[in-house]
């Protein structure tokens, strides 16, 4: 910490303030930044106004979380609280606006307040702003005892639950008792998000400056269940990476990251990365650093290097191409891409059709909300596409156990007719999560529907059928059977094996953004942004079905490492 508040008190450009997204992800951004600012570069012109739909649509998300959280913390001390006065200040957008909610924010603290909420810290160059500084000292009025936690509101699970008590680092308090109550031990977690670690690392800097900080940081999420709880940790263990951050020197030239794609100058940057030829248009990040350190830097470089695959993935995509395809035998002989049965290559080229005779195969799709849960599993087999979605702002899961039921009724009238079954998913992390999920929380409930009751499976049902030979992904093979050049996923694979999507600029982030205006829209776009969502799911489901036959055929169309 002392380190810390040594550049703190450091000499700074008021002009030129460090905030939490200085020092996440791309450092290079703060120099564009600046350097837009004094008019010397510009920002892209977005021609996407998809980017700019997300972006508005996600704070207003953001906006919505933060009333529904304030609109839970306590209004008055409960029975048998030591706290007998509880008190509140509110920062305005007009104290923002106006210049002065730094001063409102002291102001408050120094009359002793429990509850600050949209509260603004600045001290030498660091400004940051945070959703709420509880006071966790049980005092009234202003001592040398005051302590303020900074508490920021998280839109994904700040948490996880474990199953031994020495590996939990939280404490747990409901949000209606913060201010009131003390936080309890309990056996989660922290998971650790670089922005919200940040956030809460400088605002906790600035308030040991004042002489005011409590030693832990809180998180409001709703980790592990749909109700909204604060998850307290110790400040000390964040303050290192801060500290790394800060005193790392801002880079000078552009190097590519997962975040290049959303920026406001990616285009500025591309064009100085594709002038070199940098390694990173492959190996964005950290990948290219040991390269980097062995004096690697382009990718011509690279591919004279004879280093194997990845020199032959620099020469490929100097050549724009997606993907090489390895060796057949390291893959299309895997019993799972053919119903279970054991597959020998004879030629060097497979002449497959995509279709086995003996198996039933469903492709299977998820969408889910970081928040809200999923909200729509689709389904295709082959010649029909049915959906099974809940678009309310609640989840009880019954959408989940309508999936389920249906499933397994497939799965059965399979087995019984002597035939193999197998359900598809393309990288099934996200599928078996939320399975889990809804079978830790609602499992044996019962729904009552017109086609009778259905019933959420237990745990162990799920756990059973995930590691069956039932559940398949279709990913897991796409990896062994090619290197690609940049992303493997869904939509980079399906139009190498001959599919194509209906709708353009629709992915994971917009869809949590479409089930949002689904959600929280007029009728009209709300049952607009609802068809776009299934159009979407529908078209996952027969790219997964395109891609399996694909590779059924030994991935016809690609050239060979």
């Amino acid at each position: 910490m002392t380190t810390l508040l040594s550049i703190v008190s450091a000499p700074h450009d008021p002009a030129q303030p460090i905030t939490p997204h200085d020092v996440v992800g791309c450092r290079h951004r703060t120099v564009l930044t600046h350097a837009a600012a004094a008019g010397i570069v510009a920002p892209d012109r977005r021609t996407d106004y998809s980017i700019h739909v997300e972006r508005y649509t996600h704070r207003l998300s953001v906006l919505r979380r933060q009333a529904q959280i304030f609109s839970l913390l306590p209004s008055k001390p409960r029975r048998g609280d030591v706290v007998r006065r509880l008190t509140r200040v509110d920062i305005s957008n007009q104290d923002y606006a106006e210049g002065v909610s730094v001063e409102r924010t002291l102001e408050a603290m120094a009359e002793g307040t429990r509850l600050i909420t949209n509260a603004h810290l600045a001290e030498g160059p660091l400004d940051v702003r945070v959703d709420l500084l509880v006071r966790e000292d049980q005092g009234s009025g202003v001592d040398e005892h005051m302590r303020y936690m900074p508490v920021i509101f998280s839109g994904h699970a700040v948490a996880k639950k474990v199953a031994k008590r020495s590996q939990a680092n939280c404490r747990v308090v409901d949000v209606s008792a913060l201010g009131l109550g003390t936080p309890l031990p309990a056996p989660w977690r922290r998971k650790n998000n670089s922005g919200d670690t940040q956030t809460v690392a400088m605002a906790h800097t600035i308030l040991s400056a004042w002489g005011f900080a409590s030693t832990e940081v809180g998180f409001v999420s709703a980790a592990g269940d749909a109700a909204y709880r604060c998850f307290t940790t110790s400040a000390q263990p964040m303050l290192a990476g801060l500290y790394a951050a800060l005193k790392e020197p801002l880079p000078i030239r552009p190097t590519r990251i997962k975040e290049c794609a959303t920026c406001d100058f990616h285009n500025h940057c591309r064009i100085q990365l594709l002038q070199r030829n940098d390694i990173s248009l492959l190996l964005p990040g950290a990948k290219s650093t040991p390269l980097r350190e062995r004096g690697i830097e382009t990718l011509e470089k690279l591919a004279s290097e004879k280093m194997g695959e990845v020199s032959h993935l620099s020469e490929a995509w100097m050549r724009g191409e997606a993907a090489l395809r390895r060796p057949l035998k390291r893959w299309v002989t895997d019993p799972q891409l053919w119903g279970g049965r054991a597959f020998t290559v004879d030629t060097l080229t497979p002449t497959f059709s995509g279709e086995l005779d003996w198996v039933d195969e469903v492709d299977v799709d998820m969408e889910a909300h970081p928040e809200r849960g999923t909200f729509l599993w689709g389904t295709f087999d082959g010649s029909r596409y049915i959906a099974f979605s809940d678009f309310s702002a609640g989840d009880d899961g019954q959408h989940v156990a309508e999936f389920w039921r249906w499933l397994m009724g497939r799965k059965t009238a399979s087995e019984e007719r002597g035939r193999h079954f197998q359900a598809w998913v393309y990288a099934a992390q996200g599928e078996n999560y939320w399975l889990r999920y809804y079978a830790d929380h609602y499992g044996g409930r019962s729904y009552p529907t017109a086609q009778g009751d259905v019933v959420m499976p237990t745990r162990a049902e799920v756990d059973e059928f995930l590691a069956s030979e039932s559940w398949c992904d279709v990913f897991e093979i796409v990896k062994r059977a090619l290197a690609g050049t940049g992303s493997l996923g869904l939509k980079t694979v399906s139009p190498l094996a001959g599919f194509h999507f209906s709708q353009e600029g629709v992915n994971g982030r917009a869809a949590v953004t479409l089930f949002e205006q689904a959600v929280g829209s007029a009728a009209g776009v709300a049952a607009t942004a609802r068809r776009t969502l299934e159009r979407y799911n529908a078209d996952d489901c027969v790219a997964t079905r395109q891609v399996r036959y694909w590779l059924r055929r030994g991935a016809p169309g690609m050239r060979s490492m």
